[in-house]
This record gives structure tokens, C-alpha cells and sequence, in this order.
């Protein structure tokens, strides 16, 4: 499939933004004629989130920026980088009683593919790819089965 851009949305490192990148994104995936975006918007909210809570993004003056990228309607990558860190995002183990550190982890469980690339700036890129189509039979997203 073609990679073909779909999109680029640039907000400040406020926690405000996240509601708002996440209509963003799905706004432009079903746009371009994706059928779902249930996980896009669980996929960009993660992320951007973590990039505000632990990249120099979250500071005054920090900015996260959001792609989008579609391959074919059946398919799209988001890609958030942040401002930068001196750690990389790694998914981690929860237990039943934090009530945080699961995102990665979610990420990783809907994507069909996922990782990050640093930037010569110091800036970092986290970039999912997942599905954008309902299974017919179950009313689910496809996850890991793209193309079988």
C-alpha cells in the first residue's frame, strides 16, 4: 500500500490539547475514508499524553506535534514526537492498583506495529500503526491480522 500524508497538527504541551488532538485525528481519518477511528483516538491520546507528562513538551513552552499517514482506508501510522527527554517510552507492568502507567502497553496491544525514532534535534518520534476497518463478524477493530 501507498503511504500517503494525511495531515499535521501542532499544539502546545497542555493537557488540554489531548481531547483536542484526538477529535483532530479522527476527524481526518474518517475524512480521507477511514471507517473507524475508535483506535486512533485511544492510540494519539496515549501518546500525546505521555508526551506532555514526561518529555520537556509539558513545560513552558513546549510543543508536540501529531501526524497522521493513511495506507489505503484500511490502515494509518500516527506519529507524536515531543520535545524531548532523557529516557525512551518503554511499555511497563501495572498492577491492579496503579491507576496509571498502562498506556504503552495499550498501545502495543492495538497496534499492529509500534516504536520511536530520535530526532537529530533531541526531539523523540512515537509512531503507531493500526487498523481503520470493523471485522464484520465480531464489531471489532482488526488489531494484528492485517492482510491474513
Amino acid at each position: 500500500m501507498t503511504e500517503r500524508f494525511l495531515g499535521e497538527m501542532v499544539f502546545p504541551g497542555d493537557a488540554w490539547v489531548v481531547p483536542v488532538a484526538r477529535r483532530s485525528v479522527a476527524a481526518i481519518l474518517l475524512g480521507a475514508g477511514h471507517r473507524d477511528a475508535d483506535n486512533a483516538r485511544l492510540i494519539v491520546s496515549e501518546l500525546v499524553a505521555n508526551a506532555i507528562q514526561h518529555t520537556a513538551s509539558g513545560r513552558g513552552g513546549g510543543l508536540v506535534a501529531v501526524d497522521v499517514v493513511g495506507f489505503g482506508t484500511d490502515v494509518a501510522r500516527i506519529e507524536v514526537t515531543d520535545d524531548g527527554a532523557r529516557t525512551i517510552p518503554c511499555p511497563r507492568v501495572s498492577d491492579d492498583l496503579d491507576s496509571r502507567g498502562r498506556g504503552l502497553r495499550l498501545v502495543e496491544q492495538i497496534s499492529t506495529t509500534w516504536g520511536m525514532r530520535r530526532l537529530g534535534s533531541g526531539h523523540l518520534t512515537v509512531w503507531a500503526e493500526f487498523a481503520t476497518v470493523m471485522c464484520e463478524a465480531t464489531g471489532n477493530a482488526l488489531t494484528r491480522e492485517i492482510g491474513a
